[in-house]
């Protein structure tokens, strides 16, 4: 019994690598704070070798109380997505695409990045 669901975690696992994308990257860092507040400058890069994106939802997953946000457009509630500029002209292998935000919390959002476009 142990070595099917042995076999079965490892089917699974090798899956779940197969279909991850790891294409898009994003790091944040705090540039300001106060009593509660925070804002966090947001750096998306695209890590692909041979692709350009052209777009991607952004989803806000947790702790997003945002006051304000910029350089990001608003798709649909809490979804958002690259400005016209990034659609239009892409986001080649190593570059770069950097949104902001200023939060009511004191601790970073946490975002998924989905349905990543390529041409």
């Amino acid at each position: 019994m142990s070595k099917k669901a042995l076999f079965f975690t490892l089917t699974f696992a090798l899956f779940a690598l197969v279909i991850s994308d790891n294409t898009l990257s994003i790091a944040q860092i705090q540039t300001s704070g106060w009593e509660g507040h925070t804002c966090w400058e947001s750096t998306i890069m695209n890590m692909d070798c041979c692709k350009t994106v052209y777009d991607a939802v952004i989803i806000p997953e947790s702790n997003f109380f945002p006051e304000k946000i910029w350089s990001i457009d608003l798709l649909s509630e809490n979804k958002y997505h690259f400005p016209d500029y990034i659609i239009q002209n892409g986001l080649k292998n190593g570059t770069k695409h950097t949104f902001g935000y200023c939060n009511k919390s004191s601790q970073p959002a946490i975002f998924n990045i989905m349905d990543v476009k390529f041409q």
